[in-house]
């Protein structure tokens, strides 16, 4: 008996740590706008936004689902990156076949889409670029997405690189 109730406690506190954490990581995923200094970002349902990116980013997100086809692969992953190079050197730089090269302004600033496909390690990826200028750097949001992707889940990764606007 003088074992159980400790037992029990133990058992109760364990069970609590773990919803706490469920529900803590499920809320990770939810969506939720990213707002820094430079830029904004509607992060959709799915999506991580990684708190301390890898240096070479000021923003890194990639998707809670794997591929099918690739399980080791995220479905997604986007980032944006600041470049001192020009806006036209950046998109000479960008891997794999340019499928798509559109050009739109909102509010005053301009940007530049670009989709491209390509293929790594015999996985085939589509890549969708945003790009704009601010105060002679470029700044690149790129979202690469698995090509066996569902048309739902396009959906939301290609509402997530619209919403990438500059401040």
């Amino acid at each position: 008996m003088e074992i159980l109730i400790p037992g029990l406690i133990l058992v109760a506190l364990m069970v609590y740590a773990s919803t706490r954490i469920k529900r803590t990581a499920a809320a990770a995923f939810e969506a939720e706008t990213v707002e820094t200094d430079e830029f904004i970002i509607q992060k959709p349902d799915g999506f991580l936004n990684v708190i301390g990116p890898d240096p070479k980013y000021i923003f890194e997100s990639y998707s809670k689902d794997f591929g099918t086809d690739s399980p080791r692969v995220r479905m997604a992953t986007a980032n944006v990156i600041v470049d001192d190079r020009s806006i036209d050197d950046v998109v000479a730089d960008i891997d794999g076949e340019i499928t798509s090269d559109i050009s739109e302004v909102i509010g005053e600033r301009h940007y530049r889409v670009i989709e491209a496909s390509r293929t790594e390690n015999e996985i085939d990826f589509r890549t969708y670029n945003k790009l704009a200028e601010k105060n002679g750097k470029t700044y690149r949001m790129e979202m690469v997405v698995l090509d066996e992707a569902s048309e739902d889940f396009l959906h939301r990764a290609e509402a997530m690189l619209t919403s990438f606007e500059l401040k």
